[in-house]
This record gives structure tokens, sequence and C-alpha cells, in this order.
């Protein structure tokens, strides 16, 4: 029986790895074979370490995909879009694997994402990584509570995996976006004003009625015909003192 992978729809932990990775040409047939080692890897882990909560998603770039699996392409597999605004630019930058790692030990992160490194060497080059961690009561920093509409259990899944592609059941989409915050000024608002912004309550997360069209509840808390979320939200903070 298909399983999705565990990273997927697990509950939230208190520390997170993202490997950001690109294939070097002529690795796609190297790099196939070890992709499926994966799993066997994380149940090693999970076995060693059962305490940590482990949890594991592989995902493949939209413009790698064909490379690796040129017959089968998921039906809305696509790359996240270059936007551009007078005010700010979000410049995609694709990447043909991410992996995202998440435990209640930052060591066990490292040491799985070391495994995984082991494995996919000498067939990709490693982009980047970012370590981010649970913040207070799962908030990000600007004070809010993170995926103010994020569903729980069956919800969860029957939102976030592909339940209508048979080649592809169990599986997800995903998009990867990363944001950087100026929270000195951010920090100079009220509380109010920041209410405003968010369109929630910041310490009892309650959606503010009736919804201001420019908050950013309405903009991301996205919903389907029958007022069910879309989008599954696991983000969590990142960064330094600076």
């Amino acid at each position: 029986m298909v399983q999705a992978q565990s990273g997927i729809c697990a509950e939230a932990n208190l520390h997170g790895l993202h490997l950001f990775f690109n294939v070097l040409d002529g690795h796609d047939e190297s790099l196939r074979a070890k992709l499926k080692k994966v799993s066997d890897i994380e149940d090693e882990f999970s076995d060693q370490f059962s305490e940590s909560m482990l949890s594991c998603m592989v995902a493949i770039g939209a413009q790698y995909w064909p490379h690796i699996l040129p017959d089968f392409m998921p039906s809305e597999l696509q790359s996240f879009p270059n936007i551009t605004h007078s005010d700010f630019v979000m410049s995609a930058r694709p990447c043909d694997l991410f992996v995202q790692i998440r435990s209640d030990r930052e060591d066990v992160n490292h040491l799985f994402a070391l495994q995984i490194l082991k494995l996919f060497t000498p067939d990709v080059e490693l982009v980047e990584q970012i370590r981010n961690f649970r913040f207070l009561d799962g908030r990000d920093f600007n004070g809010f509570k993170y995926g103010g509409d994020t569903p729980r259990g069956r919800a969860k899944m029957n939102m976030a995996l592909v339940a209508n592609d048979c080649e592809f059941a169990q599986g997800s989409y995903i998009h990867v976006q990363r944001y950087r915050h100026n929270l000195v000024e951010w920090q100079k608002l009220s509380v109010t004003e920041q209410e405003q912004v968010i369109g929630r309550t910041r310490l009892d997360n309650e959606l503010i009625m009736p919804v201001n069209a420019s908050s950013h509840a309405n903009k991301i808390e996205l919903k389907n015909e029958l007022g069910q979320p879309i989008l599954l939200h696991q983000g969590m903070p990142y960064g330094d003192m600076h």
C-alpha cells in the first residue's frame, strides 16, 4: 500500500532543517536509485531515536522532474513564478531537490542530514541549508501564531495529499518560500495596528471580523467553495542576531 511521506502531515516539531540540492549533469540515473533509499535511512533513525519524532520529506523540482521521471508528470506540478511589484520583488530560485527534516532534537536532524548528503554524493551539490526552529508556542517572529487556519488530523491529510491522481496518490505539492521582515519597523506598530495587518488577534489567534480585504489572513488563508483550507502551512522561523 502506498504511504505518504512522513514529513507532509507531521505535527509541529521543535527543530527543522531544509536542504536544497542541484543534481550534477549525467547523474540522473544514479540519483533515481538513491531516492528510494531515503525512507530506509529514516526508518533506521526513527527506531534509534524514537523520542525525537523524526519526519522527512523529499520533493523534486518542477524543472528537474522530466530528468528523473520523464514518463510520469504530476498534472499540477509547475515552478513557482517570479513575482514583481513596484515595492518589492519575489524572485524564484529553482532547485532540483528539496529535503525537509524535522524532529524534536537538532542533533538528530544534523546526523540524519549527514546521511542524506552521504547518500546523494557525488550526484548533487548542496546549494543551501537552512536551520529553523519552533518559536515560543508556534509563533513567527512577528509575535503571531504561524498558520492560523491549519487543520488537524484527517482534515490535514484530506487537504495536503493527492487523491485524484492514481499515479501520485498520497503525494503532495509544495511551494517553499522565505521571507525577511524588518522587525524593528514592525515593532513600532501598536498591537492593534499589527492585528489589522495580520487579520487575527495576537494573543488568541482569533480571526478578526469583518475580514480586512488587505490583511495577511485574507490573502494567505485560501479556502475552497466549502470554506475549507486548500493550503497546509508548515513554516518555521529562522534567523540570526541580524
